[in-house]
């Protein structure tokens, strides 16, 4: 019996694959936020749209993480007993990666941001108000 004991009390449950995830995701949330106050700040002449595309690739991962953790969280505690460990595990790596993803989309919007900010300026080719492009420090990629 206390066999069983120790194996019930060692295992992963639903509500710390739910944290991990969730801490990721929100800490990732976060430090987007205050990347708009606090990263390093590149002016470009134009609004870059690939630079948006970026910036959105990195939220809808960041988002992800959270998905995974509260799936993970759903789908084990449905499921039951068997296997259920693997699969949190499984649920928190994943919500890691996609923050680690996150950090290398941003750590690449960045660079075309600096080699934007770069490139010779020219009145006649800049818009009228320039664009700041606001850095995001990653974890991972800073």
């Amino acid at each position: 019996m206390s066999d069983m004991k120790a194996d019930y009390h060692s295992a992963v449950r639903p509500w710390h694959a739910f944290a991990v995830g969730s801490v990721l995701a929100v800490a990732a949330f976060y430090e987007r936020a205050q990347g708009f106050r606090s990263g390093r700040q590149y002016v470009l002449c134009h609004a870059s749209p690939a630079l948006n595309h970026l910036t959105l690739t990195a939220l809808a991962l960041v988002a992800g993480a959270f998905l995974a953790a509260v799936v993970g969280a759903a789908t084990a505690t449905l499921r039951g007993k068997p296997s259920r460990t693997s699969f949190l595990v499984l649920c928190m790596l994943a919500a890691l990666a996609l923050v680690i993803t996150a950090d290398s989309v941003d750590a690449h919007g960045e660079q075309q941001a600096a080699n934007m900010a770069a490139e010779p300026f020219s009145e006649i080719s800049c818009d009228y108000t320039p664009q700041v492009y606001t850095a995001t420090p990653g974890w991972f990629t800073w």
